[in-house]
């Protein structure tokens, strides 16, 4: 079975988020469903969660009746740019961009605001244009913050209500961020430093490589190999007569390779017991981590909802509706605040996966056997 290609999504989950009406049911709005042309613009094939973020929205967009150009870039900014210009030039009726650079598409925007094609920012804002009508994401800001609290709660300076347990430490940490041409990357930052700084400052969490300005930490292109050739020369420099207690890392793509150094410096054993490893998608060789012990936890954005807040905003535009939202303050692009519907996310560990994961029907215990 492939989650990715279910259509439809439980609309519970959807309501617990903030009661998005609109989506409560797919609405059978669109008009002449079959002459209307959707562009769908996703960065990569590398990692499963962006496929599935596309096959998802092309789904439920073909279960509308409306035609799709589902494309995806990898990683390349020209290429996407060059893919948008193709849907303009094609006759696309809306745009929904999950883009890579997200400062890179002003000009092609400006192109498809001329043509009066409506454009989604899909889970990463574009940033300083004004050519972009609506974003559909997760609240990004709690998902920073829900990867602090679990590399705490990891360690034990937390406990499971978020309280403070009194242990002091100090726990030895390094800091990864995701690539800085992605607006998440930093909101995600941000989110997390809000709960770990005070513990830095007070000596309970110490980076002992000193690098935790974003600049430092960020990985480009969220590029898992960039990210564990990082980390090697940092467990060379600081933890040869020491152990790395935590990581915090932003994102599966990235966590996974951090593993694989840490195993090859000998953690993962009982002399050397794997550090407190964040990390975010639930990516399936994440969870298999995660249900190994390997991988602390990771963040479980169900790409099904976010598939149907966008697809809703593109048949409530294509309909001359406008779209629910329940966020019009948290995202300035730079050039104006972007009317926002923003998802809630869940923390995956050991201790919850089947219940998170296979009894929502994400996925089946199969597939992560």
């Amino acid at each position: 079975m492939r989650h990715a290609t279910r259509p439809t999504v439980v609309v519970g989950a959807l309501l617990l988020t903030g009661g998005l009406a609109a989506c409560s049911v797919i609405p059978a709005g669109g008009g002449d469903g079959d002459d209307l042309l959707v562009g769908v613009a996703m960065p990569t094939t590398t990692s499963q969660r962006w496929i599935d973020d596309g096959e998802n929205v092309q789904a439920q967009l073909e279960a509308l009746g409306h035609q799709v150009d589902l494309q995806f870039a990898e990683d390349d900014v020209p290429t996407q740019v060059a893919q948008i210009q193709k849907m303009i030039d094609d006759g696309a009726d809306a745009l929904v961009i999950g883009s890579i650079d997200g400062t890179a598409l002003k000009d092609v925007l400006a192109q498809a605001s001329a043509a009066d094609i409506p454009v989604i920012s899909y889970d990463r804002l574009i940033r300083d244009t004004q050519d972009i009508d609506y974003y559909a994401t997760f609240d990004n800001a709690r998902v920073g913050v829900q990867q602090a609290t679990s590399l705490l709660s990891g360690l034990g300076v937390i406990d499971e209500t978020g309280e403070p347990t009194g242990v002091t430490g100090p726990f030895a940490i390094e800091l990864f961020a995701g690539s800085p041409d992605d607006n998440n990357a930093t909101v995600f930052y941000q989110g997390a430093m809000s709960l770990l700084q005070p513990y830095i400052d007070s000596g309970v969490l110490v980076v002992t490589s000193g690098e935790t300005a974003f600049e430092t930490i960020a990985t480009p292109a969220w590029n898992g190999e960039t990210a564990a050739k990082r980390l090697g020369p940092l467990l060379d420099a600081h933890y040869t007569s020491r152990r790395l207690d935590g990581i915090l890392a932003p994102a599966d793509i990235i966590s996974v390779p951090l593993l694989e150094v840490l195993r090859g410096a000998g953690y993962g054993t009982d002399a050397k017991p794997w550090p407190v490893v964040t990390g975010q998608d639930a990516d399936v060789t994440a969870v298999k981590a995660v249900v190994a012990g390997e991988l602390h936890s990771t963040i479980y954005k169900d790409t099904r909802q976010l598939a149907e807040v966008a697809v809703t905003m593109v048949d409530a535009l294509l309909s001359g509706e406008e779209p629910e939202t329940n966020d019009v303050t948290s995202y300035d692009n730079g050039v104006m605040v972007v009317p926002s519907y923003l998802l809630a996310s869940q923390v995956v560990t050991q201790d919850n996966y089947e219940e998170v994961l296979v009894e929502s029907g994400y996925y089946t215990a199969e597939e992560l056997g």
